[in-house]
């Protein structure tokens, strides 16, 4: 509430999915009341055009690091509308997963899920996808975005012989360890908005590393 806050405009602090979230709402707001409430926002690691995983995570699961069998695990992981939030989105040009016959870029998630066995999930993904319509219309408030790079990152699946119920050859990109560059570097493209890169640092990292914690007190404090 603004009693709650003294009246001063908020710092929003997200991480990871928490910068899809943090986008949604922002703009599901107002201008009047953005520019009323609002100082900035500070998105670490945000996916905001997905993670490439997503794809070998609706195909034969994700263990994610545990020990545990992915494909015991996937039909969980299938009913999560958080996964489906995560896709990729907008870049038809790029090839996420593969058979020999076929190949899977975001203009073809229909055939995708028809093809590993899971055709709602093309249902529900177009459900939350609309949650953000234009990811490159920006939040409409100042922005500092925090990301890093330097950490191989899953971002290929290669299915032989067309067998999704098998574990797949997975090509790296650069990235964060979870997502990939372009998507942690979408943010570049808004206005009002700053940029700091690191390297090296891993996903979950990002929240732990003093260095940038350190900038993101900086950053609250720099009024």
């Amino acid at each position: 509430t603004e009693e709650a806050q003294g009246g001063v405009p908020a710092t929003i602090v997200t991480h990871s999915m928490g910068g899809l979230q943090g986008l949604y709402f922002l703009q599901s707001q107002d201008d009047a009341w953005k520019s009323k409430y609002i100082k900035r926002w500070i998105p670490i690691s945000a996916p905001l055009i997905g993670a490439a995983k997503e794809f070998r995570l609706f195909a034969t699961g994700d263990n994610e690091g545990l020990p545990v069998r992915a494909r015991s695990i996937r039909d969980e992981q299938r009913s999560y509308e958080t996964n489906l939030w995560l896709s990729p989105r907008d870049q038809p040009s790029t090839v996420f997963a593969r058979t020999d016959e076929k190949n899977y870029t975001t203009d073809n998630y229909e055939e995708f899920f028809n093809g590993i066995g899971y055709s709602k999930g093309e249902i529900v993904r177009k459900r939350v996808t609309a949650l953000i319509p234009n990811v490159s219309a920006g939040p409409g408030v100042d922005v500092h975005c925090l990301y890093s790079t330097g950490v191989d990152t899953p971002f290929s699946f290669y299915y032989k012989d067309g067998d999704f119920s098998k574990t797949p050859v997975t090509t790296n990109s650069d990235g964060d360890g979870t997502v990939h560059a372009s998507s942690l570097e979408f943010c570049n493209q808004w206005s009002n908005t700053a940029v700091t890169t690191y390297s090296g640092i891993d996903h979950s990292g990002m929240i732990t590393d003093a260095t940038v914690i350190k900038k993101v007190v900086e950053i609250i404090l720099s009024d």
